[in-house]
């Protein structure tokens, strides 16, 4: 289990989005002691029902911690600032400016909180992480739902095979992938 870990919007959708399977709920405890989700991100969540129930049910069992940086210290929120605007150059369009903005401040208070993981199910993100903020120091790396089946795979969480496998057919991923290579059948 992490220590800490900031959670984005898309992998709540992505988690949450069967009403039949409450992965969210199931999952997102078993990953870290600390969870966090920045304000924008949380506010990102509006669909599908059965996605904002479970975060909603999360926040309400203080399973997740919504978070922003209007509470930061001055040392903290100068770092947010300047990581905010690194990010902002290269993930925020001026003509679509709530796109991304989720990431990009969920992103920039980790990196002012010292958290290290953000679970997210973004392909590109860590290579834009890798060249925006991280340093060598209190570097952030990216949970996909991919590392989540192969924690579940290698027995760091427990998720039977046959649940893996709906979550990864219910996050938009291929079932022949599944089999072939990401857990295939022993």
């Amino acid at each position: 289990m992490l220590p800490r870990m900031i959670i984005d919007a898309d992998i709540c959708i992505k988690l949450g989005g069967s009403e039949k399977y409450h992965f969210l709920e199931q999952i997102i405890p078993l990953l870290a002691d600390e969870v966090y989700m920045h304000s924008h991100a949380f506010s990102e969540v509006m669909m599908p029902s059965s996605a904002t129930k479970q975060l909603k049910s999360l926040v309400e069992q203080k399973k997740i911690i919504i978070v922003n940086e209007t509470v930061l210290s001055p040392q903290e929120r100068a770092i947010y600032d300047m990581s905010f605007a690194k990010l902002e150059q290269v993930m925020i369009n001026p003509r679509c400016s709530n796109k991304n903005r989720g990431e990009v401040c969920s992103l920039a208070y980790a990196k002012a909180k010292g958290i290290p993981v953000f679970a997210t199910d973004e392909m590109d993100l860590q290579t834009i992480i890798d060249a925006q903020l991280n340093s060598g120091i209190e570097d952030i790396r990216c949970l996909r739902i991919a590392d989540i089946v192969k924690m579940a795979h290698e027995g760091s969480i427990f998720l039977k095979r046959s649940e893996a496998k709906a979550l990864w057919v219910i996050s938009g991923k291929g079932k022949d992938l599944f089999d072939k290579s990401i857990w295939p059948c022993e």
